[in-house]
């Protein structure tokens, strides 16, 4: 929609908001659906919910009729609350130790709930099955392998820091230790290839690095996908059953999906669109997801002031995690303040072709995209859902509902 068209749907409503556009969502479900149906090896997608947060939406992908199944969270207690709504299948992909997530993990067990645990070490599976020494249903462990390019004898790290299992026999060594222990079994792998899903190479804030960014994506995928490749045959061998294979993200679905050894793939961010996922070369999706806020001063000529929007992304420092203005088109930060907490000053197009009180009434809307998906859901306690030009509908955030779990 164009910005009159939003101002109409937005002309009642309070300030700031977030605002889902219905009809990109679900074309941006069916996009990625059908990245998964051209690969034909029958991947299914889990859907990683900490890029969404919004129950209602979780829902919808999962009801599309798309491809998909289960969801990645990041948080045992983030398990309990979406239990707690009817959800199931759940990978928890970040490790705990504490006795109130383990003693919540084996209470979601012992119920019937399907929840998985992403571990990497043997101190971390030995305080899982101390936690579980009797039980007739033993708490199920995904390993978490690093997928990281490491050059020069790791004294370059290319990916972010995981885990620190980072070979076949790192795996192996691992799995022989933590069978003599009792209340677990391991029943997966999951092997999140960062530095290919998580960068852009076509980032207009890092220019000069866009041609390494590819580079590193490239060679990345090379040795991800022979590490994978290398894993699964050696679980084959073995004659161990891995239940499931776990691999990718919205950056790198269209990769991923040629690798048959794996048996789903994740995203998340990609059905909102956030900037960042503008960036890549390899995936094409569309702006879903903005925040609203209303123009309320202007301090000189040429110059537009938002009340809040200081919504900033979290990753390494930079202009690339900053929200960006999205409509009326032509509008940037100042330099010297970007967003803040209670207000962001913008610059007005330098040919005079927007001005408050004429073109943005005051008070009037001025629409952002967040630089990642499901952290400005942490800043509201519900989404306005649009379709067709008009609100449909109001759903409630984690945050709405009176989750908060990191």
């Amino acid at each position: 929609m164009n910005y009159e068209q939003w101002r109409a749907v937005l002309k009642d409503q309070r300030l700031p908001a977030v605002v889902v556009d219905l009809d990109a969502f679900d074309r941006n479900v069916s996009k990625i659906g059908e990245i998964l149906q051209r690969g034909g090896h029958g991947h299914h997608l889990r859907l990683a919910t900490k890029s969404v947060r919004v129950p209602a939406l979780i829902r919808r992908i999962l009801d599309s009729g798309e491809p998909y199944q289960g969801v990645m969270c990041y948080a045992i207690e983030e398990v309990g609350f979406l239990a707690e709504l009817g959800f199931d299948d759940f990978l928890v992909a970040y490790p705990t130790v504490q006795p109130c997530d383990i003693k919540r993990l084996v209470e979601l067990s012992a119920a019937g709930k399907t929840v998985r645990l992403v571990l990497d070490s043997i101190e971390q599976i030995e305080n899982l099955s101390a936690a579980n020494p009797n039980a007739q249903r033993p708490l199920d462990v995904v390993l978490d392998i690093d997928m990281s390019l490491r050059l020069l004898g790791g004294r370059v790290h290319l990916g972010v820091r995981r885990s620190p299992l980072r070979s076949a026999d790192d795996v192996f060594t691992l799995c022989e230790k933590a069978s003599r222990l009792p209340g677990v079994r391991i029943v997966g792998l999951m092997g999140y290839e960062a530095q290919v899903a998580g960068l852009g190479d076509r980032n207009p804030f890092k220019r000069m690095i866009n041609p390494v960014a590819a580079t590193i994506r490239k060679r990345s995928m090379v040795r991800v996908a022979r590490l994978r490749r290398q894993l699964a045959e050696g679980f084959h061998e073995r004659d161990i059953d891995l239940q499931l294979f776990n691999g990718g993200g919205t950056g790198s679905v269209n990769f991923t999906v040629d690798e048959p050894w794996l048996t789903e793939l994740t995203a998340g961010s990609g059905f909102l669109c956030s900037h960042l996922f503008d960036y890549f070369s390899n995936i094409q999706l569309e702006p879903a997801c903005f925040f609203v806020l209303q123009a309320t001063r202007s301090s000189d000529d040429g110059y537009l002031t938002c009340a809040g929007g200081g919504y900033i992304a979290s990753g390494e420092p930079g202009w690339d995690k900053v929200p960006r203005p999205h409509l009326p088109n032509g509008l940037r930060f100042v330099s010297t303040e970007g967003c803040g907490e209670v207000q962001t000053p913008l610059r007005l197009p330098a040919d005079g072709s927007l001005k408050l009180g004429r073109e943005i009434p005051w008070g009037g809307p001025v629409l952002f995209r967040h630089a990642k998906a499901g952290e400005l859901a942490e800043h509201f306690n519900e989404y306005l859902l649009v379709s067709d030009g008009k609100i449909v509908d109001h759903v409630a955030t984690y945050r709405g509902l009176g989750g908060s779990f990191l």
